[in-house]
């Protein structure tokens, strides 16, 4: 970076440009593929440092003292640090403060010497309590986590990222080819580069699913050398401490995450129960004998009030309400 631009990315950092200063300095870094990426770099190391007082202390003391000569020479500092604190001076120190990473610390520090550092001791846990819950994890990869289940990873991402999984999740994984995505879950490992993909621990047990939806996926066992390689639409399973791959043969595996069904003379009752688990719901029938019903329907993206209401139609039955779930009745 040049002077002049390490100052602008300084000033954008702290939040001390106009709008149309703004406006203009991002034209100017969207006008290359490297500028865009080394803009959106330094806002998320940035964020990071905003939002994580601690981590702005890291070695800073000892940066400052080294570059607060030359930053005052460059016109950054133009009072002495130990006036009065103004609103302005606020403004200007927290132009200083950015500049400061900018040029003294720079991204791999940040990354590698700050964030991994301070988070190597600070863990996180997501339950899904009620419904699908979305987690945005700190490299920007998201993860849809079902019902009941939950993730537990570092707050800043090691290395190696990893993640423990206890239930069912479906990871949307940002692309890091130095720094792979692990996944721990049951007796499984999954390694990933940058990909999508759904995985499931059978309740109760330490058996293991995964959908590959994009990508490329390593499932292997843990402490084993067994291992499978699965790639889009391939299923991948253990059983009985043994690895096997197929390809999925279920449409609606992810529906819980998708909201899209695909039913091909389907029974009635199994209509439901995909229902039931997508929509976390209880569907009755009382008295009702499903067992001869069939149908064959799509949905995509509806509420389950929308669905029951075409089912109900289409078999003659009323849908209504009860307590947290709902009954079909004649």
């Amino acid at each position: 970076m040049s002077k002049n631009r390490d100052i602008e990315m300084a000033r954008y950092l702290a939040g001390e440009m106009s709008m149309n200063e703004e406006i203009a300095f991002l034209n100017r870094s969207g006008s290359s593929r490297k500028q865009r990426s080394e803009l959106r770099d330094m806002e998320k190391h940035w964020k990071y440092f905003d939002q994580n007082p601690s981590a702005k202390s890291w070695k800073t003391g000892k940066a400052w003292n080294q570059l607060h000569q030359r930053l005052e020479s460059e016109g950054l500092l133009e009072e002495r640090l130990d006036e009065p604190v103004t609103g302005s001076r606020v403004a200007l120190l927290r132009i200083a403060a950015t500049v400061l990473l900018v040029l003294a610390v720079g991204i791999p520090s940040i990354y590698f010497g700050v964030i991994r550092d301070s988070g190597s001791s600070m863990q996180r846990s997501h339950q899904a309590e009620e419904g699908v819950s979305i987690v945005n994890l700190p490299d920007g990869s998201r993860v849809y986590l079902n019902q009941g289940s939950e993730i537990t990873y570092q707050k800043a991402f090691n290395q190696h990222r990893a993640i423990e999984l206890s239930g069912e999740a479906f990871f949307e994984v940002m692309s890091d080819p130095v720094n792979p995505f692990t996944v721990h879950s049951g007796n499984v490992r999954i390694s990933v580069v940058g990909t999508s993909f759904n995985v499931k621990q059978l309740e109760n047990t330490p058996e293991v699913e995964v959908y590959v939806k994009t990508g490329k996926v390593r499932m292997s066992l843990e402490e084993s050398d067994q291992y499978v390689t699965l790639e889009p639409e391939e299923f991948g399973f253990t059983e009985n401490s043994k690895l096997s791959s197929s390809v999925l043969e279920v449409p609606n595996y992810i529906s819980w995450k998708t909201l899209d069904f695909k039913f091909v003379d389907s029974k009635l009752m199994d209509v439901l129960q995909e229902l039931e688990e997508s929509y976390h719901v209880e569907i009755k029938s009382g008295e009702i004998d499903l067992s001869q019903m069939r149908i064959t329907t799509s949905y995509s993206g509806q509420s389950i009030d929308a669905i029951l209401e075409t089912i109900g139609t289409a078999f003659g039955m009323t849908v209504s309400h009860e307590n947290d779930g709902y009954i079909l009745t004649k």
